[in-house]
């Protein structure tokens, strides 16, 4: 369960970083200067949410759990199936 709340923590952060993202195309209607220090703030608040949510998927494959549902929408961690064995025919 803990690593669920890791997966909504960060994207609960990258929530905020559209937020920002939003009140930066407000502000800049306004002040040019100060929108885009505010956007440049919402992306580095972005690229941290992003980075968490990865490492909480690293430490989760490292601990040997299997990747929740979550994961498999956004199609991030996905276990990828063994290899079929397609014999070939030879021929004589």
């Amino acid at each position: 369960m803990e690593f669920e709340a890791g997966y909504l923590l960060a994207l609960i952060v990258v929530g905020l970083s559209f937020l920002g993202f939003t009140l930066s195309m407000m502000i800049d209607e306004v002040n040019k200067k100060k929108g885009i220090v505010v956007f440049i703030l919402s992306l580095i608040l972005f690229l941290l949410g992003a980075y968490y949510y990865t490492v909480v998927g690293t430490k989760q494959i490292a601990a040997g759990e299997r990747p929740n549902l979550i994961n498999r929408i956004v199609f991030l961690y996905q276990e990828t199936p063994a290899p079929v064995m397609i014999p070939v025919p030879q021929n004589q």
